[in-house]
C-alpha cells in the first residue's frame, strides 16, 4: 500500500475518510487495526513519523514499526494487536529515534 493511501494516526486519534475519528486505545482502535495491516503513526510534537505493519511470524500476526532515516531503514518490534496503545506507540518511537541518534553518534567517531 502506498504510504499516502495508508491511514494515519495524528495525536492519538485515526482519522479516516467519511468516518468520525477513532482515539487510538479504544475498542473501535482495536477492531480496526483487525481489519487493517499498515498505517502511518505520527507523535504529538514531531514532523518525524513511523509506518507500522502487521506481519506474519511463526503462525500469529506482529506489528513492527519501521523508520527511514539517512537512507538507512531501522525497524522494531511492537507486539500483537492488543499491546498497540498510546503509550507503546510512543514507547516504540522513542526506542527508534534513540537507535538512530546511537547510530549517528557510532558514525561520527569512526
Amino acid at each position: 500500500m502506498p504510504q499516502k493511501e495508508m491511514p494515519w494516526i495524528r495525536q492519538d486519534v485515526l482519522c479516516l475518510p467519511n468516518q468520525l475519528p477513532i482515539r487510538v486505545g479504544s475498542q473501535a482502535w482495536f477492531d480496526w487495526l483487525s481489519r487493517t495491516s499498515a498505517f502511518c503513526y505520527q507523535p504529538p510534537s514531531t514532523t518525524d513519523r513511523l509506518t507500522l505493519r502487521k506481519e506474519k511470524r511463526r503462525q500469529q500476526f506482529y506489528w513492527y514499526a519501521y523508520l527511514k532515516r539517512d537512507r538507512k531503514l531501522h525497524n522494531a518490534y511492537v507486539g500483537k494487536t492488543q499491546s498497540l496503545t498510546p503509550a507503546r506507540l510512543h514507547q516504540v518511537f522513542a526506542s527508534l529515534m534513540a537507535k538512530v541518534h546511537r547510530q549517528r553518534q557510532s558514525f561520527r567517531d569512526d
